[in-house]
């Protein structure tokens, strides 16, 4: 027992560990408290601190016990390296032989399409060839073919002159398809024009007005630093490996293992007779949280619920709902699921996500229906298309729309 004493002793401070003690909030709400043990209390602290000790333990050796692949390898943030001290990449072709249909619905989705060759690409092939101004330049860029069938990104102002060439096409095309494109000195840059789904055409890509080019070769786009380099590869490509010039072409895209982690050693135990979920991850048996810093490497990395801040900043930018898994830990429906609810409620990772509102029904009716839950709380004015309410979509980038993942009831005045 804790006698408290000074400002506010009349009620006990609120726990630091529910709080949050590293942040601000946590520390002001027990700032002006004096705790004064009793002697009871003094006498057995040592027993207490080796229970507590003993018990941490015990966890620890639980937790290696259970999942002894997961330790150190970052898998929540990091998943291309999922097992990779157990295990090599196996390629998703691997994969067909006993999930046929599985590997059937994923190739052809959004997910696989992510990343292809810039000249095999028929949004960027089709209308060309394309010209636009460059205002902040004052250079006309040109999109053409060139002899050799690739796509050639120009720029010229009077005699100064820029040449690139469209090597990589970002983007399954959804929204939008932004280009990697290699100068002629072997430099790396984001082009400055992008296909845009709503546009059925090319503009200039987001984010590169807050930039003013000052010749030719700098309207070509925007050069990217190797780390910059290997973080758009790491999220658009399965294994993908710095040290190489290129990604392997069977392996653009988000495939099977991008998520599931290497399969080689998955293959062969399966092939030992041993149980077919040894050495591969499931994602799918993640909790709410854990799944969405898992999606969340590439859609936004979640705070923790003790991050105040960032919390507060998530809800103070509109821009973040570009970003999923960060906007879906602010709902008060993920909150109080305790891990029910996650992303692969609504969203099979193996197929494209559904264009309109009614498909995403059965989900939220999973938990918000009296039939499904005793004490549900069920809307008063629709039993249809909820997301099209709660879920509103928000144009953050000029051209593209994002459904906001921040479920809740919108108010007039601002949520």
């Amino acid at each position: 027992p804790v006698v408290w004493e000074g400002a506010g002793a009349q009620s006990p401070a609120p726990d630091p560990i529910v709080m949050g003690a590293s942040s601000s909030f946590g520390t002001d709400a027990i700032a002006g408290f004096k705790p004064r043990l009793r002697p009871l209390f003094r006498g057995h602290l040592r027993y207490i601190l080796l229970i507590v000790l003993v018990i941490k333990t015990l966890i620890v050796i639980a937790t290696v016990t259970v999942v002894p692949s997961l330790q150190g390898q970052g898998f929540l943030t990091d998943p291309l390296h999922f097992w990779r001290h157990e295990s090599s990449y196996a390629g998703s072709e691997a994969c067909k032989s006993c999930h046929a249909e599985i590997y059937r619905r994923q190739n052809g989705s959004n997910h696989a399409q992510s990343l292809r060759l810039a000249k095999e690409v028929p949004q960027l092939r089709t209308g060309l060839p394309v010209e636009r101004w460059d205002r902040a330049s004052d250079s006309m860029l040109h999109l053409q073919l060139d002899s050799g069938g690739e796509i050639q990104l120009q720029s010229r102002k009077n005699s100064d002159e820029g040449f690139a060439v469209l090597e990589w096409a970002f983007g399954s095309g959804v929204k939008g398809i932004t280009p990697i494109a290699r100068t002629d000195d072997g430099q790396l840059v984001e082009s400055r024009l992008t296909w845009y789904a709503s546009l059925q055409g090319v503009d200039f890509t987001t984010g590169s007005s807050r930039r003013d080019p000052k010749n030719a070769r700098e309207s070509l786009g925007r050069e990217l630093t190797q780390q910059e380099v290997t973080e758009c590869f790491g999220c658009h490509t399965t294994g993908y490996d710095r040290e190489r010039q290129a990604p392997a072409r069977n392996e653009m895209g988000v495939r099977c293992e991008r998520c599931h982690g290497p399969g080689a050693e998955h293959i062969a135990a399966v092939r030992r007779g041993e149980p077919a979920g040894k050495h591969i991850f499931q994602p799918g048996g993640m909790e709410g949280f854990g799944q969405a810093r898992l999606c969340g490497g590439c859609h936004g990395t979640p705070p923790q619920d003790n991050d105040f801040d960032a919390l507060r900043l998530l809800e103070n930018t509109p821009h973040s709902v570009r970003f999923p898994s960060q906007r879906i830990v602010l709902s008060r429906c993920f909150n109080e699921s305790f891990g029910e609810l996650k992303c692969s409620t609504c969203h099979d990772p193996h197929v494209d996500v559904a264009d309109e509102a009614p498909g995403y029904d059965a989900g939220c009716q999973s938990c918000h229906d009296t039939a499904a839950r005793k004490e549900a709380a069920v809307c008063p004015v629709g039993d249809a298309n909820c997301s099209s309410c709660h879920m509103p979509k928000e144009r953050v980038m000029r051209h593209s729309l994002f459904s906001d993942h921040w479920i809740r009831v919108e108010r007039q005045g601002g949520g």
